[in-house]
């Protein structure tokens, strides 16, 4: 097993041909890693790219993309041994420089391809913000499914069916979006704020060490149940799709943060439920309106209390 295990998952609200093309680019990735010799080893299209890896380091490393909703989930590895002898703690801080020189070059790769994109608001030309859903007779994504690494994806619901259009919130928090998006993934501390939320538990995390699959029980009048969802985090966004429930059969949303500057922050929610039992559609967007302001009011009161 390499010394260094690295991988990292961000969402890049951008059309996935795009985002493959450029990031197919030898030159982008000879820009982030100048002091890393990486030599293709397979090239696989919308699935990515995998590299022998040399120079201050020998291994292996490779991105791969996964369509979700109106974008896709930038997947990257780095599997690699120091060339030169390296301590316990080195390791450690060299891990964590790794991690964040990335993070900084995705980030801005983000935030280039999503320039004029209004927070909350879905990519034009993308009718499905958000898609959800076992059906059989539904479009499929457009990135293949076979892929050499399945083993590794999270296991979650096959997406391609569109459900009901989506309930979209906003309001202002006076707090930077780094705090608030600590609220926000301290799940643990749900219940005391969040007034439909009765248990909360995290099952997994992810290799930042933020929360990646938690199970939640809710009483949300129209809409109670007891379910998991799996999160994909960004810097100022976070999204979330159904695992598993009892009575709901299909759950995506998201929180999109805006940095207002010294106004604070703008905090976009959007929510889509679709529920196994008949309901009628104006009855199901009330409840889901419910859901998005008594969350929303909650969270402000929670990050400035």
């Amino acid at each position: 097993m390499p010394s260094l295990d690295i991988s990292c998952d961000d969402l890049v609200v951008a059309d996935p041909a795009y985002v493959a093309q450029r990031l197919g680019s030898d030159t982008l990735w000879r820009e982030w890693w100048p002091e890393l010799v990486l030599t293709p080893s397979e090239r696989r299209g919308l699935e990515g790219v995998r590299w022998a890896v040399t120079g201050a380091a020998v291994g292996t490393a490779e991105w791969w993309l996964e369509q979700v909703r109106d974008g896709v989930v930038v997947h990257w590895y780095l599997r690699v041994d120091p060339v030169r002898r390296t301590g316990v703690r080195r390791l450690r801080r060299l891990q964590e420089s790794y991690v964040a020189r990335y993070r900084e070059h995705i980030w801005r790769f983000k935030d280039e391809v999503e320039r004029g994109r209004a927070a909350g608001e879905r990519r034009s030309g993308w009718e499905p913000a958000i898609v959800s859903g076992r059906g059989t007779g539904a479009p499929q994504p457009a990135v293949p499914q076979k892929d050499l690494h399945a083993d590794r994806r999270p296991s979650r619901q096959r997406r391609g069916e569109s459900m009901a259009e989506q309930t979209t919130s906003t309001i202002v928090v006076n707090a930077t979006p780094k705090a608030i998006m600590a609220v926000i993934a301290d799940f643990e501390a749900y219940p005391e704020w969040a007034d439909s939320m009765r248990e909360t538990e995290v099952l997994s995390t992810d290799e930042a060490g933020r929360p990646k699959q938690v199970r939640f029980k809710v009483d949300a009048g129209a809409i109670s149940d007891e379910y998991t969802l799996d999160y994909v985090w960004s810097r100022n966004e976070v999204t979330w799709s159904l695992v598993q429930a009892k009575m709901v059969k299909g759950m995506d949303g998201a929180y999109v943060l805006r940095d207002l500057g010294a106004d604070g922050t703008e905090v976009t929610y959007r929510l889509a439920v679709d529920v196994a039992i008949p309901m009628i559609g104006m009855l199901k967007r009330k409840a889901e309106k419910v859901i998005i302001d008594t969350a929303l009011k909650g969270l402000k009161k929670r990050v400035e209390s």
